[in-house]
């Protein structure tokens, strides 16, 4: 394999200390969001190591290795239009932030998908720019009216936009600030991007949810990074950022919003100073809790395969719904070969006709499941939809169907 195509990194990404520790380790597993179009690809395609290390001195979870970005992110799969659930969440977020920000601010948001959210801000008065290294959903904002920067964020495109644009009142990112291999310049550029009395608000996923639940499925190449406030607040202050606020929410199957500010006498709320607390007590801080954690996902794990087991011994069948970053993973680590588990379903058209990373099951339309070709059980990897997914397809289960909700223990509904 080359070794160019990603970077091995033997001390702490943020603050470069040899004091770290590898805790877990998924194997060897392909790209997240590395669909092949074609069997022919199947057999050229790349796997690459997947083990996370934590920092003694800042507290930071990380993978090991970084995949080469161009890679990653240059085509993308991901439409936060398609799912209603983010549709919705960014609209709310919209309001939120709308009452308290200036009239006719300037908002620019990191990683911008095909514009949901800048769509939702603009209806309330909101000049927009987005900033995404996709050149595919770039193209489909662009195309819906959403000014777009199709490249990865920087300090550099950070100077271009003020130079065009001028300094943004809210610097907002939702689900990829996890995503970016050199984080010391996008935070340099958000710092120099931010008016005096800008916000900056991004949401991750929560490292604390993440071991509580045991979702090992957020655990991926493309996420650079597992984030707890501890760590988080180490390495904003370096850039004049200080967390005034920290919320929780359910999106992603348990994310944190984090509110930053280069007021450094703004005052810190009281919810995220019980959050600091909370993390304290779950001894984020701890290496001993992510060895505990890898211990309990492998358990998690041979749970799974014994459920899946049983069904090919029985002659029932099985398919996955969620062709996904969470999906590639967990049919990956729980070895879900095609013999297991026949087809995936997804609800984005740019998916379907492709196959899914590593295990190769076709992606196909949720159409099947109101047919007679439809399978005994579905698989849940979009679990963290499962609701909107189950009352979408009610069907299916008035016909005998049966859904798993695979974390944080499996269970048939």
């Amino acid at each position: 394999m080359n070794k160019k195509e990603y970077k091995v990194y033997k001390k702490c990404r943020f603050c470069g200390s040899k004091n770290v520790r590898e805790v877990i380790d998924l194997g060897k597993v392909p790209l997240a969001g590395g669909f092949l179009k074609n069997k022919n690809d199947f057999k050229s395609e790349k796997k690459y190591p997947l083990v996370l290390a934590f920092c003694k001195d800042c507290y930071l979870l990380q993978n090991t290795i970084s995949i080469n970005p161009e890679v990653l992110f240059k085509k993308y799969f991901y439409f936060s239009s398609s799912i209603k659930t983010l549709v919705d969440h960014f609209n709310a977020n919209a309001n939120e932030f709308s009452k308290f920000l200036p009239k006719k601010s300037f908002v620019v948001e990191i990683g911008s998908n095909d514009g949901s959210f800048l769509k939702a801000i603009e209806k309330n008065g909101a000049r927009i720019l987005g900033v995404d290294p996709a050149k595919n959903v770039s193209e489909k904002a662009i195309k819906s009216g959403v000014p777009m920067i199709n490249n990865f964020f920087s300090e550099k495109i950070a100077e271009k936009i003020v130079e065009k644009y001028g300094y943004a009142d809210l610097i907002f990112s939702s689900n990829t600030l996890a995503h970016i291999r050199d984080m010391h310049t996008v935070f340099s550029g958000i710092s120099l991007l931010l008016n005096e009395n800008g916000k900056l608000v991004f949401e991750v996923h929560y490292l604390p949810d993440l071991i509580e639940k045991l979702q090992y499925d957020m655990i991926y190449h493309e996420h650079e990074y597992y984030y707890s406030i501890l760590a988080l607040e180490n390495f904003l202050i370096k850039f004049g950022l200080i967390i005034y606020d920290a919320k929780k929410i359910p999106i992603h199957g348990g994310s944190i919003q984090i509110y930053a500010s280069k007021n450094i006498k703004i005052k810190r709320t009281d919810n995220l100073l019980k959050l600091i607390s909370i993390e304290k007590k779950q001894e984020i801080d701890n290496v001993k809790t992510y060895i505990k954690f890898n211990k309990s996902i492998n358990d998690q794990k041979k749970e799974l395969q014994k459920i899946t087991n049983g069904f090919k011994k029985n002659k029932k069948t099985l398919m996955g719904y969620g062709a996904s970053g969470r999906g590639t993973i967990m049919s990956n680590f729980c070895e879900l070969s095609v013999s297991k588990m026949s087809y995936v379903i997804d609800d984005a058209p740019a998916k379907i006709g492709n196959f899914l990373p590593g295990t190769h099951q076709k992606i196909i339309s949720s159409e099947i499941l109101g047919t007679n070709k439809r399978p005994d059980f579905v698989i849940l990897f979009a679990w963290a939809f499962s609701e909107e997914i189950i009352l979408k397809n009610k069907k299916y289960l008035e016909l005998g169907g049966k859904f798993i909700v695979p974390l944080p223990f499996p269970r048939i509904i």
